[in-house]
């Protein structure tokens, strides 16, 4: 009789099982004892090795798919492929003003500058970091002896990265054109490679080649490289072919790779940097050194690990129908988040035909900047990604941001306890509670199309201890609302959900303290209605009868006439929050996102003896 084996049984009893079946219907083994006998043992050996090799084929076939692989092998390997590379270590980046000054110094050059790699100290959570300049710096004296030091683009604020300047060279050999130079180094952060080609070992000039991704067109004379991770981590550079693909280096060329083997985030957060040397200023009696004055503008931010197999897993297949041109709005997406992603969470992008307020011949772009980025830093990010835009889109649209509109969460999180059934105190159940809560909404909000769904939640409340017999939870959605202080005036409020119609007996919009007219008060709506009332905190009462309303199915809140001298708590923002029409989810639409707000949110038990 044929054994045969289903492909969707490969787990070991089953398998063990049908090779015993087989066996039994073979007449010699008619009465025979399995479970009693060494046969059991052979079995089970042949049960094991057919399991593992199934699961072998399987883990191979797995491995061969984007969606499914698991090793970052697979994935760089996969995203390659298409075109994707993944991004390295992204070097910790702070900007600072540089000067010096160096008096009524005789014979002075007009212009002074500062090399590429000039470095910096600093020491952040006990531990030191070195941070250089990426580029070369000038700077003009003024005149009386100061001189201040300017980028290539004429900005004070010189930007400087962790790292450590790193140098490795090659020499090529007669095969050339399918030569790859592999650089031990899972450290690099790629977007600081500077790569040049000198004609032989004694040459002093050289040819600078650049990164592919940064090629607008490729010929045979194009001085390109690749730069891409190797299944062990480490970097691997390789050059055209010679023919379409760019050229390559000739026999007997030196290679010479310069970069940042850099910390990622670790010096995140880093605010006060010194220089490491002193600035030799050329003058009639020779050199004089001088120390450089250095005022911190920016702290250093947006240090990152490499790309994580997630992101690879969904940026990869966006950037390939890229292929690097800018033409729908997801391609906008796609091309910003590959060359700006070390600054951003998130981005949503989309044409101004569909936007709330329609423009047309424009894109707009909503990001989401990761939080330890300044307002500096955003603003050069935009000007960079608007080059950009002008760089690589084939029909010319203006680019305009819209900043995420934000609506916070905030619940109420009710539960039952039976004390029986755990060690714990009701106190520490609650603060497990809580923190199964903030977990939630950290995994789960503060990014595009992500939404709030209260039966995840609770299934989490639920699984924090046997002791927890059920739970429920209330849901209020919240805008801040900043107001011109002493100026009456209106406002739009656009809330992520619907909000639930008016009731008899609750307001349904309430908002936190400010002053009007020398007087404490709230905002609330009027009972049974849409319209929003200003009533004095003392005593409760309608102070304005009418300054606005709100639109149930829409999730709008108007305000109108609305005078804010002063706000109580120190805070510039005004808390208003509703009742959600449906508190079972929240799900934000376009240009929208979701928050938590653990302030006003909060957890109780509910002590039950009951067996």
């Amino acid at each position: 009789m044929v054994t045969t084996i289903s492909s969707t049984d490969l787990d070991f009893a089953n398998i063990k099982n049908t090779l015993k079946t087989s066996l039994q219907n073979h007449p010699d083994f008619n009465d025979y004892n399995f479970e009693g006998s060494g046969l059991s043992a052979m079995l089970d050996v042949l049960a094991y090795n057919t399991h593992y090799n199934a699961l072998i084929a399987n883990m191979a076939l797995n491995e061969s798919y984007l969606t499914t692989a698991q090793l970052r092998s697979s994935v760089v390997s996969l995203a390659e492929a298409i075109g994707y590379m993944p991004a390295s270590k992204a070097a910790s980046t702070a900007t600072v003003n540089l000067s010096v000054n160096t008096g009524n110094l005789t014979g002075r050059p007009t212009f002074l500058t500062l090399p590429r790699g000039t470095k910096f100290s600093t020491t952040f959570d006990n531990i030191a970091y070195t941070f250089e300049t990426i580029g070369s710096v000038t700077a003009e004296d003024n005149g009386n002896g100061l001189y201040i030091f300017k980028d290539d683009k004429g900005s004070e604020a010189i930007t400087i990265k962790e790292g450590t300047n790193t140098t490795k060279t090659f020499i090529v050999s007669e095969n050339s054109v399918d030569s790859v130079y592999v650089i031990p180094d899972k450290n690099i952060d790629t977007t600081t490679a500077f790569v040049s080609v000198y004609d032989d070992l004694s040459t002093t000039t050289f040819a600078t080649f650049t990164d592919l991704k940064e090629a607008d067109t490729i010929d045979d004379q194009s001085k390109l490289y690749i730069l891409r991770e190797t299944p062990n981590g480490f970097y691997e550079l390789s050059f055209g072919d010679g023919f379409t693909l760019g050229k390559a280096p000739a026999a007997g060329n030196k290679i010479v790779v310069e970069y940042l083997s850099t910390n990622g985030p670790d010096a995140n957060g880093a605010t006060t940097f010194t220089p490491v040397n002193q600035i030799s200023v050329p003058n009639a009696g020779g050199n004089t050194s001088f120390n450089l004055s250095l005022t911190t503008v920016t702290k250093a931010v947006s240090g990152s690990d490499v790309e994580t197999v997630a992101s690879i897993r969904k940026n990869a297949p966006f950037s390939y129908a890229s292929q690097n041109r800018m033409v729908t709005a997801s391609d906008y997406a796609t091309l910003v988040k590959r060359n700006f992603g070390y600054l951003i969470k998130d981005i949503q992008a989309y044409g101004g035909e569909d936007a709330v307020r329609k423009e047309y011949g424009c894109v707009f772009l909503s990001i989401v900047f990761k939080d330890d980025v300044t307002q500096a830093t955003i603003d050069k990010t935009k000007g960079d990604i608007i080059a950009l835009g002008q760089q690589l889109q084939v029909i010319t649209f203006d680019i305009k941001f819209e900043d995420p509109d934000t609506t916070f969460l905030e619940t109420s999180v009710f539960f039952q306890f039976n004390p029986k059934f755990t060690s714990s105190s009701v106190q520490e159940i609650q603060d497990r509670v809580e923190t199964a809560t903030i977990n939630y909404f950290a995994n789960n909000t503060g990014l595009f199309d992500q939404s709030y769904r209260r039966s995840n939640l609770l299934a989490l409340v639920d699984e924090v201890d046997p002791s927890v017999l059920s739970s429920r939870a209330l849901l209020k959605v919240q805008k801040r609302y900043v107001p011109f202080l002493g100026t009456t005036e209106s406002a739009d409020l656009r809330y992520a959900s619907p909000i639930a119609e008016p009731d008899p007996d609750n307001h349904i919009i309430t908002s936190t303290g400010f002053q009007s007219a020398g007087k404490k008060v709230t905002l609330k709506n009027q009972l049974n209605s849409t319209k929003l009332q200003l009533f004095e905190i003392a005593g409760n009462t309608v102070l304005v009868d009418n300054v606005g309303e709100y639109e149930p199915s829409t999730g709008f809140v108007k305000i109108n006439g609305l005078l804010v001298d002063s706000i109580i708590g120190g805070n510039d923002f005004i808390k208003i929050s509703a009742v959600a029409a449906n508190e079972s989810f929240s799900s934000p639409g376009q240009n929208q996102i979701v928050v938590y707000d653990d302030g006003p949110s909060f957890v109780q038990a509910n002590v039950v003896t009951t067996s």
